[in-house]
């Protein structure tokens, strides 16, 4: 199985048995295929909630294991790792680039004619494209076609 279709589906598993009030940011294969890691990124859905606490990721480990043992993806043993997404968030659905309208994003692009790494602004979100701000100029990238995108924090303002 193809990883991009595996971690798709492990995805899928997890937002259908996550609790309403949390979102599933990413999920992330690392490691040997003999005994991979798998990270699983967890965070409240509504950002008036504040960030997750370690109690609350302690707590979802039970159902978050459980989803991933029901889709029979993984076969064999594999560690587990439930966390926050940090600072430097990955950003992956509409809904997190709109969160996150005039915050600073790095997105690399696949399958795009051109530029493929963009650094600025999230200007705005809009039928699917993300309108970033590089420099002073304004990119419409298609969200379907962006390979990975993260939050880039500014570490000198914490």
């Amino acid at each position: 199985m193809a990883a991009l279709d595996q971690r798709t589906r492990l995805i899928e598993a997890l937002e259908q048995a996550a609790p309403s009030n949390l979102d599933v940011v990413d999920v992330e294969l690392a490691g040997a295929n003999k005994a991979p890691l798998l990270r699983v990124y967890l965070d409240h859905a509504d950002p008036e909630d504040g960030p997750i606490d370690l109690g609350e990721l302690a707590r979802a480990n039970s159902w978050v294991d459980a989803a991933i043992e029901e889709t029979s993806l993984l076969t064999g043993p594999y560690t587990l790792e439930v966390s926050s997404p940090g600072l430097a968030r990955p950003l992956r659905l509409a809904r997190d680039f709109a969160r996150y309208v005039g915050e600073r994003a790095q997105v690399k692009m696949a399958g795009f004619s051109g530029r493929r790494s963009y650094t600025g602004e999230i200007v705005s979100v809009k039928d699917g494209t993300l309108v970033l701000e590089v420099d002073g100029e304004r990119f419409e990238l298609p969200i379907e076609e962006i390979q990975k995108a993260q939050l880039q924090p500014n570490y000198d303002d914490l």
